[in-house]
């Protein structure tokens, strides 16, 4: 549907371009063959309406409409004006300028509104794209939009069969501090490389989850024992002993930052609060 629209919209871009081209040459012949460039007046009027279809382009079609009944109102009263107390003749080129001026600044507010409505259309695209992606492409993980939709099935799967599902909440220790040191294209080499350590110690079933907006990773596993602590402790030991292609990296000793929580159908009642006590959890991982 956005497509469509954002394609009718071009069509009509590329009719005003045209009509604005023609309208230009227009005016290069009438200054040429019509004498205009004799009265001073008419280079003054030239540069009001570059002016004013500048503004009508960033502004509204509304504002423009104004913009031009307030010229040809003023414009029109003055000749008038000169008609009646001097008894200058009006001009054609008076009733030329009453007509361009308007059909410019209205074509061009109205391109500009074509083009803001291109804008925001290709915007929205983007973000319902982006959306209805589940895997990062940069480490192959899921992201945050499967994540709390695979949670609460998780959680739904412990009400049914009673399988333990906890919820293990990464993030890399001081990781402003870090980024501002390494910068975000090194920052991001190194969340792939921690990516494929977690992803590497897991098994197959369990749920691996990159939270970029979070800076953070999410692991979701069933058990039947309480050996969560267990995996905990694992995890830490293999990001202690995984290499970066950095040197500086490898030589900081990268540590992380670990909320592990046990689903409890009694005490959690959403995805979001499993998530938030996980977060919880992090905060005395020291």
């Amino acid at each position: 549907m956005l497509k469509e629209i954002n394609t009718k919209a071009s069509k009509k871009i590329d009719l005003i371009d045209t009509a604005t081209i023609n309208i230009f040459f227009l005016l290069i012949v009438v200054f040429a063959y019509g004498e205009l460039e004799k009265e001073s007046m008419n280079f003054f009027i030239l540069l009001s309406v570059m002016i004013g279809i500048i503004i009508s382009y960033y502004t509204n079609i509304t504002f423009a409409i104004l913009c031009s009944i307030v010229f040809d109102f003023l414009y029109a009263s003055t000749y008038i004006f000169l008609n009646i107390t001097k008894s200058e003749p009006i001009k054609l080129n008076v009733y030329f300028w009453m007509i361009i001026v308007p059909v410019l600044m209205i074509i061009f507010a109205y391109k500009g509104k074509l083009t803001k409505d291109i804008q925001i259309e290709n915007y929205k695209l983007k973000q319902e794209n982006r959306e209805m992606v589940m895997i990062d492409k940069e480490t192959g993980l899921r992201n945050a939009q499967s994540f709390f939709d695979e949670l609460q099935g998780f959680m739904n799967i412990n009400k049914r069969y009673g399988l333990i599902v906890y919820l293990m909440l990464v993030k890399i220790k001081y990781d402003d501090t870090l980024l501002r040191i390494i910068g975000r294209a090194k920052y991001d080499k190194t969340i792939k490389v921690l990516s494929k350590a977690i992803d590497g110690m897991l098994r197959m079933e369990d749920k691996k989850y990159l939270l970029r907006e979070q800076n953070m990773f999410g692991i979701i596993f069933l058990t039947q024992n309480n050996d969560g602590e267990i995996v905990k402790s694992r995890l830490k030991n293999i990001i202690k002993e995984t290499k970066f292609e950095e040197e500086l990296i490898n030589k900081i000793k990268i540590e992380v930052l670990v909320g592990l929580v046990q689903y409890d159908k009694d005490q959690v009642n959403s995805a979001i609060e499993f998530f938030e006590i996980a977060q919880k959890d992090m905060e005395y991982d020291v």
